[in-house]
């Protein structure tokens, strides 16, 4: 028998590229982590230098820099066989062997170096040794705050790995600032005299097989007799030097060179490493943090990186989330040219209330205040998990710049001018919603063209809705590329939100998920009130000039029409000469007949307009419809399926009972009991016979025919086809106070409205406490109309709903998923019931008991019998 014996891991030295090469997806993903560095060094400046000017393939050579080449070791008859002299300089053959073109390349990438540069507090042997060569070091992670103030951007203690994915050697020079550390001491816990130290490494020292990491060493050398500025002087060339003065006086910091360089640094790449650093850090007025690139091969195309501050938007947001839940949101509205709308735009009934006067419209912007639940209603009823108290602080910029208008969109809704180019060449670059976390850019989220520029689902958002702005329901939605924005949160205040390792993007667990859909909801309140106005303008813009536009249009039909009827005239007259009578009353033929096709040509615009709502309702209708197709198209082996549930149990049992007895079984526990189970699926067979039954009727073709309905009658079998699932869930249908009525009306519409109003309740119970579960129908006369009573003792509508006739608004839902967030519920119920009423003249009205829902549908007594 071996004794028990604890045994350490291994760990690989392949794991340096598995955490550096392999994980960090970019080039330009490692050069930012490396900046980032800087910034938690309390440094003021970070500089990135590709000395990439003998890397690139050249069509042209000087003189001067051929022999540059051949000094820096590349053969001379390699260059010869590429390059030939002609007049001043050496020109690139036509036709070279790939092989040959390849072996040079392969011999200018060495040349190429990469420098980042911060003047931060630099690092001592200690650091270096316990926290620079650990992997995995949570420092950053315990210890938030730098010497100034700032929280560190860094947490998972893997950021230097970001060297391994720029290049295969890699050399540090580091001077420490002795006023922010502690004495530098080496291993043996003894003073040191060095300022500074040098370390290199060769990353390509941890592949081989079976090598552990405890046994690859980096090189650390120590530093006595210069400063910083000393080694930048000789690393940065002069028009770096003569662009950032204050270099010269930079005592500590540290310099990154990176060598043999694993990527192709042409200006192409170098390009989009400045776009992404402009993005790096939000738009800001102080100069903190200051970033500079520069590139030996294009010395004169680059500088300070600066990122821009949007003042050209239609529409911009500022929300402010605090550790309470609440959300204080500033709307300001630059879309419009207020001098050019008509006062009497703003005496519509509409555009008398907050924040639609005209007095908010000058002032620009109004203000709100939302909490979460009110932001995501319904959800905070069904979160076991509490996952609003995991979101934390957060603030959000958010922009909107439309493209482009037309001409017509212009006048309709008062647009002010602007400029299409600048703002499609701004959006190019700084577009999309990013996010921000201690002042620095977590990619890949809103980033150009990547698949997480949309991260929030704008996109979807708008093609499940693709309603214009005018669209009298209101389901305006944002196009994301029309949008920008900017999202800061904070590892102090937002601790469920993780990196991933991979340092592309936060971990997606179900906070971030609830998260995103409360963006989405403060964006919804920017569309909300940009239609809202749009709809007004439209219907302004219709009152003032759809007569004149209509007759303009019957006018233009009517001018086409006699010109085609004159030049048919013409053309008949021209063949013969005998019908000058005829021709007189055809000219008067055709002028009344151009009459009534303008008339015809305006009433039909109106139709076309009537038509394309009730198109949109149809689309509506026909998805509820499907499933009622397919019950109906399967109506007949259902059918004959619910016929056999109630007699196979009786068959069941009675062929068991000839082989055992049945009180044989009486003291056997439940589980082992065939009986008893045999029991359990007789009760299951009812319910789903009940269910067969309801389903199947829903969709007889009578339902269908507008007949005369006896209420006491329709609402006892409504009772009755709902009991078995109104007893397994404990709730008692009240239809003991229905008036001996009846109505002409169809019944399928009845059906929809209760079964409707019965589902939601059922659903709300769910969520309730209450054990004495029960709901009343009523139904009464008078004179003038029937009134059908509807009411619950469940829990009401969401508190959370600020105004409660918005349940009527089609998608309107607070049916939520408790995981994720999003919206479950289909939204229809209750606009169904609604359309059906005002559908037959009837209408509704929400009651307010003290608890539980209710409301009332009143039909006009015309329907009464």
């Amino acid at each position: 028998m071996v004794n028990n014996k604890k045994i350490p891991f291994k760990v690989s030295a392949r794991t340096a590229r598995l955490i550096g090469r392999e994980n960090i997806a970019t080039a330009k993903g490692a050069i930012i982590e490396l900046v980032k560095n800087g910034y938690d060094a309390d440094s003021p400046i970070s500089i990135v230098f590709f000395d990439n000017r003998y890397s690139i393939l050249h069509t042209d050579l000087t003189e001067s820099l051929f022999n540059e080449l051949v000094d820096k070791g590349i053969d001379k008859n390699l260059l010869l066989s590429v390059y030939e002299y002609s007049v001043d300089c050496y020109k690139i053959k036509n036709a070279i062997d790939n092989d040959i073109l390849k072996d040079l390349k392969s011999k200018l990438s060495p040349l190429s170096s990469l420098y980042i540069v911060d003047a931060g507090e630099g690092m001592t042997q200690k650091i270096i040794r316990d926290n620079w060569m650990t992997i995995g070091t949570d420092n950053k992670a315990h210890n938030y705050f730098t010497k100034t103030g700032r929280v560190k951007a860094g947490a998972k203690g893997i950021g230097r790995f970001a060297l391994d994915k720029l290049g295969s050697k890699a050399e540090m020079l580091t001077f420490f600032n002795p006023d922010n550390h502690e004495t530098d001491i080496d291993e043996d816990n003894q003073p040191t005299p060095y300022i500074g130290y040098k370390w290199t490494v060769n990353w390509e020292d941890f592949e081989g097989e079976f090598k552990t990491i405890e046994n690859v060493a980096a090189e650390l050398t120590g530093v006595q007799n210069s400063y910083l500025s000393a080694h930048l002087t000789q690393a940065l060339p002069k028009h770096i030097l003569e662009k950032i003065p204050r270099i010269k006086n930079l005592e500590y910091g540290t310099i990154l060179k990176i060598t043999d360089l694993r990527d192709y640094w042409d200006n192409y790449y170098v390009e989009q490493v400045y776009s992404d650093l402009e993005v790096l850090v939000p738009p800001r007025e102080t100069n903190e943090f200051s970033i500079y690139l520069f590139s030996s091969l294009n010395p004169d195309d680059y500088g300070e990186v600066l990122g821009s501050i949007c003042d050209d938007f239609d529409y911009k947001i500022i929300a402010r989330a605090d550790d309470q839940q609440n959300v204080e949101i500033k709307v300001i509205r630059n879309e419009y040219d207020i001098s050019s709308i008509p006062v009497e735009f703003f005496s519509r009934p509409a555009m008398n209330a907050y924040p639609y006067t005209r007095n908010d419209f000058i002032k620009g912007y109004w203000k709100t205040n939302k909490t979460f639940s009110q932001l995501l209603p319904g959800y905070s009823e069904v979160d076991s998990d509490k996952t609003f108290n995991d979101i934390g602080l957060f603030e959000f910029s958010f922009y909107y710049m439309k493209k482009i208008y037309s001409t017509p969109d212009a006048e309709r809704f008062f647009y002010r001018s602007i400029s299409s180019s600048a703002r499609k060449d701004w959006l190019q670059k700084f577009g999309g919603i990013k996010l921000f976390r201690d002042n620095f850019r977590v990619r890949p989220y809103g980033e150009i063209k990547d698949v997480a520029f949309d991260w929030l689902g704008l996109g979807n958002r708008k093609a499940a809705s693709p309603a214009g702005i005018a669209k009298k329901d209101g389901r305006y939605r944002v196009e994301p590329e029309n949008v920008a924005g900017a999202i800061k949160i904070s590892r102090l205040t937002n601790v469920n939100f993780e990196d991933k390792s991979s340092r592309e993007g936060l971990q997606e667990n179900k906070t971030f998920q609830i998260f995103k859909e409360l963006i989405a909801s403060i964006i919804n309140i920017f569309e909300s009130d940009r239609s809202y106005i749009a709809r007004e303008m439209n219907d302004y813009d219709d009152e003032r000039y759809s007569d004149i536009r209509s007759r303009q249009e019957a006018e233009g039909i009517a001018r086409r029409i006699l010109e085609q009827s004159r030049e048919k005239k013409n053309s008949e007259r021209n063949k013969s000469t005998n019908h000058k009578d005829n021709t007189s009353n055809n000219n008067a033929s055709y002028d009344l007949k151009d009459q009534q096709l303008a008339i015809i040509a305006e009433l039909n615009e109106k139709k076309d307009e009537e038509i394309e709502r009730l198109k949109e309702e149809q689309k509506v209708l026909r998805g509820l419809a499907s499933s009622g197709i397919v019950l109906a198209s399967f109506s007949h082996d259902l059918s004959k399926l619910n016929s056999r549930l109630e007699s196979r149990f009786e068959k069941l049992k009675k062929l068991i009972s000839e082989k055992i007895n049945e009180i044989e079984y009486i003291d056997v526990e439940n589980r082992k009991n065939p009986f008893y189970l045999m029991q359990n699926m007789r009760e299951q067979d009812l319910k789903l016979k009940s269910w067969l039954a309801f389903s199947l009727g829903a969709a007889r073709k009578d339902k269908r025919k507008r007949k005369q309905i006896f209420l006491k009658k329709y609402f006892s079998d409504f009772k009755v086809d709902w009991l078995s699932v109104l007893e397994d869930r404990g709730v008692n249908l009240d239809i003991s106070n229905i008036e001996d009525l009846d109505m002409r009306i169809f019944e399928i519409d009845f059906d929809s409205i209760f079964n409707n109003l019965l589902v939601n309740t059922i659903d709300a119970f769910n969520s309730s406490a209450n054990s004495l579960r029960s709901i009343i129908i009523s139904v009464t006369s008078t004179q003038r109309e029937i009134v059908i009573n509807y009411s619950d003792n469940g829990p009401g509508l969401s508190k959370d709903i600020e105004n409660p006739e918005k349940i009527f608004e089609p998608l309107f839902t607070t049916k939520r998923n408790p995981h994720s967030g999003e919206e479950e519920g289909t939204g229809l119920g209750m606009w169904l019931v609604k359309s059906i009423v005002e559908e037959n003249d009837g209408n509704t009205k929400l009651l307010y008991p003290e608890c539980g829902f209710g409301i009332r549908m009143s039909f006009p007594v015309k329907y009464k019998r």
